[in-house]
This record gives C-alpha cells, structure tokens and sequence, in this order.
C-alpha cells in the first residue's frame, strides 16, 4: 500500500512542472532583423585637401589673418580692362595698382580695408575704389551699385596668388624736374608732390642732359620719365627707371586756364575715328613761339605752325628716322594728319584738330 502511495506522489510531482520547450517548427518563415537607419548629418565632412583647405574659412564670416594678394583683369568702360593687384594686410592696411591697358595709365593707392561679413571696403579719401565680395577666402568678386555680388560672371573676380607678392611701384609720370648742386627734384604734375631724386645709374644721364642744355640754367622744365617711389625712410625719394625727355617751354596742366592751347603736353587720344594706343605716347606740344615738337610713337619730330584764331598752318615737320614695327604705320598717319590740319579748337579738357570741317585728330593733356 506504502508502495502505491509512493508512485502515485512522484507521478503527481512529475505533473506539476511545465514542459520543456518545444524544438522551433522548420516550415516556419522567419522574419529578418530591420536595418537601424541612421540620418545623415546635414553638414558634409571633406577630408584633408587643397578643396578643404580652402572652404575651411568659408564660413559666415571671412578673416584676413595673414597678409593676401589678390589679382586679375577687371572690365573697363573705354578700354580693354583694368590690371589690378590688390595686397591686403592684415593690420588693416592696403596698396592697389590699377593699370588702364592701353591706356598708360597707372594709379597706386593705399588706405585701410573695413571688413563686414563677406563685403570688402577699400577706404582712402582721396580715390574711390570698388568694393569686393569674399566668395572664399581665395577668390574676389566684385559688388555691383545695389551693393550686391557679381558672382555669375567670372570677369569681375579676382583670385587670390598661392604666395604674397610685393606691389609694382612703376608708372609713368609727368612733373617739374629741377637740378641744384647736384641734387634733383621733381614735383608731380597730377599730384604736387615734391621728391629728392636718387641719384642712380638712370639718373646720371638726365643730369647731364639738364647741364647741357643753356636754356634750363637751374630752372623747372616739364620732364616725362618712368618711375617708382621709395618705401618707409625713402618714402619722399624718385627712383628714376626710364628717362623720356625734358619738354622746355611746358607747364603742368591748369584746369583753371580753359581753352588754352599753348605750352601744354597734349597726349594723342583719337586718330580720325581711331583710338590711339596710349603705351605709344603720342604727344605734341605748341610753345609760345611758333614752334612745336613732340614724339610720334617711334619718333621725335619738330616743326614750325602758324595760328590765327581758330586757323592752324603746320609746316612740313623735321623727324628721326628710326623703324619701329609696332607702330611705323600709325606714326605716319599721325604726322600726315598734324601737317594738314586747317583749323584747331580747344572744347573742355580736348584739343581738336580740324581739316575741312572733319575731325582727324583729338588729344588731351598728359598727366603722365
């Protein structure tokens, strides 16, 4: 009886705990894991590169935090573009070259630069310059009148140089040379200012020239040279890099004196209907005593004229006889042009000259 019990209790103890799990049913279909979807950044990571290092300033704002260079071709309303090498210090200083091509033209200006947000501002209070837009820190564009980018038109940009480079100081210039002692001065036409010339290899020869010559005797004459002006301590010194020539009997341009025609340097600007390229320097001048002389391009010419009122007579000219492939051909059509003139008006800052009513030439007076 005690052995019945016995069974019957494991039995029930044996009941009383769950199954075991049954093995999973092979017919079933599985359901794969979803993929964890993770959402892209919105700000794309470039690696290390040349493209890197140049967008890693364009942000918001743009800092000049060494000293740049910029450059490049800008157009022009009445010429073939504007050369411009702008240095951009970062102490908040600038220098600018324009260059007018074809134009012998060349403005050097410094100011400070103001810098808000992207807009570049070029500060000077005598010259009023453009202001430029940072598209990245390699690359310049110009603002329009609204004040807004050019950005769509790749010829009002400039670019930034892989090195800084130092501005090119040269330019044409017109002024009043004088020699004393052997020390030279020479005060600029268009400007006033007032330099010691050095007395270098270049400049050697213009003092003996100025010797030489019985009518200058210690006094001004209008000289036409190429030159640069010294740096820091020697920033009151003219470094003489071309010589031209002393133009005797001349005076700087005088806006007060309209309509005067006599004892000017007047620059060739227009050949009948045809722009005179200005790197020639096509100049003429009238003096007091019937007598002119100048340089065609090639050549230097002198001559005698005659003027009554408005009539001009210009007799045959004198000339040189140099060959010059770039500009023979127009330096003949120029003197042609001179000595048949009949008639000659000064309108406004032009000298124009006349032959039956027709304008074959045009000039303007050299500041350079």
């Amino acid at each position: 009886m005690k052995k019945r019990l016995l069974v019957t209790a494991l039995l029930l103890s044996a009941c009383s705990h769950l199954p075991s799990e049954r093995p999973a049913d092979t017919t079933t279909l599985k359901v794969p894991p979803q993929p964890v979807v993770v959402s892209e950044p919105e700000d794309v990571v470039i690696e290390n590169s040349d493209t890197a290092e140049s967008v890693a300033t364009d942000f918001e704002h743009i800092f000049v935090d060494s000293d740049m260079t910029f450059s490049g071709t800008l157009p022009c309303a009445d010429c073939p573009g504007i050369s411009y090498h702008i240095n951009l210090y970062r102490d908040g200083r600038f220098e600018v070259r324009q260059e007018y091509l074809e134009r012998n033209q060349v403005n050097l200006v410094k100011g400070i630069w103001l810098l808000e947000n992207r807009s570049l501002h070029l500060v000077n209070q005598q010259q009023t310059l453009p202001a430029f837009h940072f598209l990245s820190n390699r690359q310049l564009t110009m603002l329009d009148l609204s004040g807004k980018p050019i950005s769509a038109n790749q010829q009002y940009q400039l670019q930034r140089a892989a090195e800084f480079k130092k501005l090119d100081t040269r330019q044409a210039m017109l002024g009043l040379y004088m020699l004393s002692n052997n020390q030279a001065t020479f005060t600029s036409c268009r400007s006033g200012d007032s330099l010691n010339v050095a007395n270098t290899q270049h400049h050697l020869p213009v003092m003996r020239q100025y010797q030489q010559d019985a009518r200058f005797n210690g006094n001004a004459v209008i000289a036409t040279l190429v030159g640069r002006r010294g740096q820091d301590d020697q920033a009151n010194t003219l470094f003489i890099d071309k010589f031209e020539q002393f133009w005797p009997g001349a005076t700087c341009p005088d806006q007060i004196q309209p309509g005067k025609m006599q004892g000017i340097v007047w620059r060739a600007e227009k050949l009948t209907d045809r722009y005179v390229p200005q790197q020639l320097n096509v100049r003429v001048i009238f003096d007091q005593n019937d007598r002119l002389y100048g340089f065609a391009g090639c050549n230097n010419f002198n001559g005698n004229y005659k003027q009554r009122s408005n009539q001009l007579t210009v007799q045959p000219l004198v000339s040189t006889r140099k060959f010059c492939a770039e500009s023979s051909e127009l330096e003949q059509q120029f003197t042609q042009s001179l000595q048949s003139a009949d008639r000659a008006e000064v309108n406004g800052d032009k000298l124009q000259l006349f032959k039956n009513n027709q304008l074959i030439l045009q000039f303007k007076p050299a500041v350079n």
